[in-house]
């Protein structure tokens, strides 16, 4: 019973360290500069050299998709996620895409870069 009760502290113990700092993460971190991606210029393989392989790929009213994710979710604190999505032409192309971040340093560069 004893060996149990020391088993059960011992266990209580580690939680109270690693839970305060559990997270899951997805994804590879990427740069939000995204200076490099030019409209009807910039190709997948051009994308794949920079990025590597897309965390999920898709399809958008007929139109390919590709996107790129990091993903930090956290049992406690703030979790923050970064997303870059690709819309690709039919020569394979960059048509469009979108960026949306939680981090605080892109939120704050993207406000400040809003149109008023």
């Amino acid at each position: 019973m004893q060996t149990q009760m020391n088993g059960f502290k011992k266990l209580a113990a580690l939680a109270i360290l690693v839970l305060p700092t559990a997270c899951v993460t997805r994804g590879k971190d990427f740069s939000s500069d995204l200076g490099w991606i030019k409209k009807n210029q910039t190709s997948q393989g051009d994308v794949q050299k920079y990025l590597g392989a897309p965390t999920s790929v898709g399809n958008s009213g007929g139109i390919a998709t590709w996107t790129y994710g990091f993903y930090n979710y956290r049992l406690f604190g703030e979790s923050t996620t970064k997303e870059l999505k690709f819309y690709w032409n039919n020569e394979f192309k960059v048509q469009d895409y979108s960026f949306n971040s939680s981090l605080p340093e892109d939120r704050r560069r993207l406000l400040l870069d809003s149109p008023k």
